[in-house]
Parts: C-alpha cells; structure tokens; sequence
C-alpha cells in the first residue's frame, strides 16, 4: 500500500507539503496541489481517514440543510456542494428539516445539538428560507461551527453569504420585457418569507419606475415558489377582462404553471402574452416554449459555498471567513416577444 513519503517522492516535495495539501490547507499554490494530487492518484495513496481526522481535528465532513426535496433550485446547489466534496475529500451529509419555523425555540436548539454531536461537521451550509431564519442564526451561534448561508440575507451578523445580485437581475429581466414594449407586466411573488421574493420584485419595481410605468398592484400576485402557485396566478392573471402582456414569476418553476396556464386558455406564447422566469433551473429549457430567465450559477452556489467552509476548517488564524458575490446572466429564449398590437 502506498504511503505518503511515496507521493512525496513521485511529487518531488517534502512529506510535509504532501500533508499540507491533502489536508486542504491554505497558501499553497495551485500548481503545486495539482502536482501533489496527480502523484497521489499515480502511487494510488488512499489517505486513512481516521487517522486523518485525528492528526488534522477535522471530520471532513459538509452539512447541508434544506427544507425540500422537490425544489430544483436547492437540488442543484447541493450537486455543487457534492461535487467540491468529493474533489476535496470530504462527505456531504443531507438533512431535510421542513418544520423547523413551527418549532419551540428549545426544540430547535435540541434538533441541532443533535445534529450537530452526531456528524460533527467541519461546516454547515443553509438554503432558503433557512439561511435568513434570525432564530435559527441564533440557535446555530451557540456552535463553534461555520456556517455558509446561500441567498439574500439581511441577518447582518452572518459572515458566509453566497448569492448573486437579485435585484439587480430582476430589474434587468425587467427591462428585458419593457424593452420588446410590454407596459402591463405583471409579477408573481414567491414565498414571503425568503429574501429572494423581496430582492426579485424590488428590482421588478425599480425597472417600472425607471420607465415611467406606474406599478398596477392588480398585477401582482401571491406565490410560493412551485409549480401550482404559478398556475394559480398564471389563471387569475390571464382570465382578466383586461390581461398582462407578459408576467414575471419570481421563480423558473412558477414560471412553468404559468405558461401551463397559458395553453389551458389557448393563448399562444410569445404571441399574445410574454412570460419569463428566474433561476435557469433545470425545467427552463425542458418547457415549451424554452424560458426566458435569470441564470443563477447554482452549481456554483454549492461549490463556493462550500469551498469556503473548507478553507475556514483548514485556516490556522482567526480571520474570518469571506462570502462571495457571483456573476448572473440573462438567458434570452422562446417564450418573450414583442408586446401584442393593442
């Protein structure tokens, strides 16, 4: 069985560089981990995993908590976070927890305490609506575990944020939409309480009011984020005596009830009313006609944010760690178009 001092050989570095880059430490080169990677596989080290663990006081492992198994948003970022692990090493562990909100404050303390004493995990990484729950930041500060909140957040503590600007991409979605001269735009909110809907219509009202189109509240309807809200609104929204020309839904799968909607009236797309998403999650281009949409980087979502709870384990000094703000892009495809002829 191969050991460390034979990477150490293959790679031309000290058995020390070796441990440093198979313990993920920082300040090392890119170039030279890859070296030390590459021996590693060309000897077939395998790096004993206990005793990993104990030399290191790390457990290698990732936590991540959601509150759904059917959102293609969170499925997604957790492909990301998996993903890193394995390249780096360690183990994702799932929790699925969807009722954390109904619970007293002692319970919830208690279901992380669990949690936290049977993994052990080196970082947590929360999803909305769970990454900017104030009782759950402030169970979770009772740990000495870093925690990586993915999404808009307004908890102000929170040092880990991964997101994109969404309001920023809602307000260019926007302009998208009143660029091809729709002015009755209407807009489907998600689930109240995450960031996300507040951040998607405030850039949805901005880009209204930078047109000079006055905010119809008429147009505006509740949702949550899935399939059948969207339907929901896409039948309230489109049944009106005087409909919207095109509609925002604040999410891809939304997005998807509302185009369902759509046919079940006839109406074709984009011809007689415009729809657009927000997400580019996997149903966007599965649809017909293909969404238009805000890519987020959700693979990435996942990767940074678990990059960074690997280098907060692996960091020897008291700096804290850093959140990121990724790049987003609007995806232009079938289902948007010219305003009908009024």
């Amino acid at each position: 069985m191969a050991k460390m001092i034979d990477v150490a050989r293959r790679a031309g570095v000290s058995i020390k560089t070796v441990s440093r880059v198979l313990n993920n430490e920082p300040h090392v080169k890119d170039t030279l981990r890859e070296r030390v990677r590459a021996a590693a596989r060309e000897v077939g080290y395998v790096p004993s995993a206990p005793a990993r663990r104990l030399r290191s006081r790390r457990s290698y492992t990732i936590h991540m908590v959601s509150h759904s198994h059917r959102s293609n948003y969170v499925n997604a970022i957790q492909f990301g976070a998996m993903q890193t692990c394995q390249d780096e090493g360690y183990q994702l562990v799932m929790s699925l927890m969807d009722d954390l909100r109904d619970m007293p404050m002692d319970a919830l303390k208690q279901r992380f305490a669990e949690l936290i004493a049977a993994s052990r995990p080196d970082g947590l990484i929360l999803v909305p609506p769970l990454s900017n729950d104030e009782r759950l930041f402030e169970v979770l500060s009772s740990f000495d575990v870093p925690v990586a909140r993915v999404g808009p957040n307004d908890i102000p503590a929170a040092q880990i944020i991964v997101k994109i600007d969404e309001r920023a991409a809602a307000r260019e979605l926007t302009e998208h939409l009143i660029g091809l001269g729709h002015r009755r735009i209407a807009f489907v909110r998600g689930k109240e309480d995450q960031n996300a809907t507040a951040e998607r219509y405030a850039g949805y009202s901005e880009a209204l009011a930078a047109a000079g189109i006055d905010l119809d509240e008429s147009l505006v309807a509740p949702g949550d984020f899935n399939f059948e809200a969207g339907l929901d609104a896409g039948h309230a929204l489109l049944e009106r005596d005087v409909p919207p020309t095109a509609v925002f839904a604040a999410n891809d799968d939304m997005a998807a009830g509302v185009l369902m909607a759509a046919h079940r009236m006839g109406l074709e797309i984009p011809r007689d009313v415009s729809i657009v998403g927000f997400d580019d999650s996997e149903i966007a281009e599965k649809m017909w006609p293909a969404l238009t949409t805000v890519r987020q980087p959700l693979l990435e979502l996942g990767h940074s944010a678990t990059r960074r709870l690997i280098e907060a384990a692996s960091r020897k000094t008291a700096q804290p760690p850093q959140g990121a703000q990724l790049d987003y892009s609007v995806i232009h495809r079938d289902s948007t178009g010219p305003a009908p002829a009024a």
